[in-house]
């Protein structure tokens, strides 16, 4: 009996529709499920609010992407290859949306939101993105190519026992208007005015950060972002009171700012006192308090060295990370350059803006300046930055020898190489001081074997891994400090250790527990030890250098000397659409509208609104001043 053909476009379209709205319901119930103590506080008509108004936010990327497909497969064109064609394309965006929402359950759990700025940084990293994939996620590549295979068989099938059908024309503009209406008001996502959803929007139907994620899905987060460049800005605190807030915070009393068209540029009082001492900041790849046992007492034994320093340096056991990648920590620690919601991400699009260059401050006043990052050289395209900032050379992998014979080959280069590199720069150079960064990469996942005594921990895990990368990172410090002494410049040395941000770590939602991090100022030489507990943040780091090497140039941050408690310090964090402050006195997340959570440590802490009126004001100058070009002003340095 032979097969009945028939047209079949629509109810397909309608199926892989609704198909797509239940592979994202799916992840959004495996987020629940997989990450139970973020979401632990969520109540019953939170979490149904968040699966519902989640479809929102499904359906408005659906319709973004597969709207146009739908509406071009139902077209009154009677050819075969037509309907095969928009078919196949609606199934592969099926399959992307399902590669997408995987990386993001892999994603989440570690810095507990979704991805976001991450897809403008991978196109640099594909090297990496590939070996991770075909090496840890190799599982799930099979999986999705099993789907994709039995998607293609189906729609080979499917083409056997097509017949277009005979609709009127009548019939067939009425279909077309009925895709396009149901198109358009998915992307936007209500029938009132204004734009279309963003991420921002979000907070209309949430009320916390573990309501908002749950809402929001990973590919709707990475297409907002990635489209803009940024997230939205929903914070609407005056400009010019916010200007004035965060000018008493960050100029300090013996600082002028001889510009008001630029009111955080400003310049020590007085005349400037000969260079003093070398500089070298030691940019640690994702390292938390909690593994290193001078800061936590957790035991681990993997950080003996550091923890020896800890006791002979400065130690500012309160210090804070700007943001939650690497790239927010190289701008923080090299430029005093805060992350906030509604500007690009520095390195794409932000670094056009005029910015204080604190690497070419150093190379006015007769320093040797550079920058060397164990990963390649287009790692999040840093070496460039650096250049952008004044830095006379930068290397990455590409020009650092491997010195030791490794047991296996590390994606993001070895933290011992790049400082033996480093040292001989340092070596060689003809200028009589010297300011330099070194990003080391060794503690990067995906974890590699590097010499065998540093493997004290079976990789078994995430933790484990970590660890045993973490000792041998730990061991390369002890190092380079062996090189600076046997080569003469240790003793002159102030040496910054700190890390880009936090990996791994306890479950703990808290904004301390996300983006504290260690920051010691090692010069036994020239500071006694100690140990500083009040508040501090990577934006501290530019101002500090300053003061403590005796140059005084024209200068922007978003910070003030880590030695300086005249006035207290706040630390501006960003986790993606939130921002949050945390100060001596508690936390604050916030979303730019509302509080979202906040722990005082003090009953003072937000008394009259003033904690909230801190972390708006920070927000919203570093916005105002970024977006307007006024932050520092083009010729300053000249």
């Amino acid at each position: 009996m032979p097969v009945q053909k028939k047209d079949n476009r629509l109810k397909f379209s309608v199926c892989t529709v609704l198909l797509a709205l239940v592979l994202f319901t799916a992840s959004r119930a495996a987020l629940l499920f997989l990450n139970p103590a973020f979401f632990a506080t969520l109540t019953g008509a939170q979490l149904a609010s968040a699966f519902l108004n989640g479809l929102r936010f499904d359906f408005a990327v659906i319709a973004l992407f597969m709207g146009p497909a739908v509406l071009l497969l139902n077209l009154p064109v009677k050819k075969t290859w037509w309907a095969t064609l928009w078919k196949s394309v609606l199934v592969l965006e099926s399959v992307s949306f399902a590669v997408m929402l995987a990386a993001d359950q892999i994603y989440f759990p570690k810095i507990n939101r979704h991805i976001a700025e991450e897809v403008l940084q991978i196109s640099n990293d594909w090297g990496f993105v590939f070996s991770y994939a075909f090496t840890q996620a190799w599982p799930v590549l099979l999986a999705l190519a099993a789907v994709c295979a039995l998607a293609g068989w189906l729609i080979w099938r499917g083409s056997k026992v097509y017949s277009p059908r005979r609709w009127s024309a009548k019939k067939e503009t009425l279909c077309a208007v009925l895709i396009v209406l149901v198109v358009v008001l998915g992307i936007r996502g209500h029938l009132g005015r204004g734009k279309s959803l963003g991420v921002a929007d979000v907070y209309q139907f949430a009320t916390t950060p573990a309501q908002a994620a749950l809402t929001l899905n990973g590919v709707f987060t990475a297409y907002q972002v990635g489209r803009k460049g940024k997230v939205e800005s929903a914070n609407e605190f005056p400009a010019d009171a916010a200007l004035k807030n965060v000018q008493k915070l960050f100029v300090a009393a013996d600082e002028t700012v001889p510009d008001a068209a630029y009111p955080l540029m400003r310049r020590r009082n007085g005349a400037p006192s000969e260079p003093k001492h070398n500089v070298l900041i030691v940019l640690l790849e994702g390292w938390h308090p909690h593994y290193v046992d001078g800061l936590s007492g957790n035991g681990y034994g993997v950080t003996p060295v550091f923890d020896g320093l800890l006791k002979e340096g400065v130690n500012f056991t309160n210090a804070y990370a700007s943001g939650l990648r690497s790239i927010f920590g190289f701008a923080a620690v090299m430029a005093s350059l805060p992350l906030v919601p509604g500007l690009p991400a520095f390195g794409y699009g932000l670094e056009l803006s005029a910015l204080s260059p604190m690497p070419k401050h150093f190379a006015d006043a007769g320093y040797y300046t550079f920058f060397a990052q164990s990963s390649h050289r287009d790692s999040y395209r840093l070496c460039a930055l650096a250049s952008a900032l004044g830095a006379q050379e930068s290397y990455g992998w590409e020009d650092i020898p491997e010195r030791l014979e490794y047991n296996k080959t590390a994606p993001f280069g070895y933290d011992y190489d790049v400082f033996m590199f480093a040292a001989d720069k340092i070596k060689a150079r003809k200028e009589p001081h010297f300011m330099g960064m070194v990003f080391t990469g060794i503690t990067h996942e995906p974890f590699t074997s590097t010499l065998s005594q540093f493997d004290k921990y079976p990789y078994d895990s995430w933790e484990h891994g970590f660890l045993n990368t973490l000792g041998f990172a730990d061991w390369s410090i002890g190092e380079l400090l062996k090189r600076a002494k046997e080569d003469g410049w240790f003793d002159d040395t102030i040496f910054v250790f700190v890390a880009d941000h936090t990996s791994g770590g306890p479950q703990n939602p808290s904004l301390r527990n996300h983006f504290r991090i260690p920051l010691l100022v090692y010069a036994p030489k020239l500071f006694k030890p100690q140990e500083r507990k009040y508040v501090v943040s990577q934006l501290d780091i530019v101002p500090t250098l300053y003061r403590l090497t005796g140059i005084s140039p024209l200068y922007t941050a978003y910070g003030r000397d880590l030695f300086d408690t005249s006035v207290p310090h706040a630390a501006l964090v960003s986790e993606g659409v939130n921002i949050g402050v945390i100060t001596d006195e508690g936390e604050m997340r916030h979303s730019g509208t509302q509080i979202l959570d906040q722990q005082a440590d003090v009953p003072a802490f937000n008394e009259n609104g003033k904690a909230e009126e801190t972390v708006l004001s920070l927000d919203k100058a570093a916005y105002t001043l970024l977006g307007k070009n006024k932050w520092y002003r083009e010729d300053a340095s000249k």
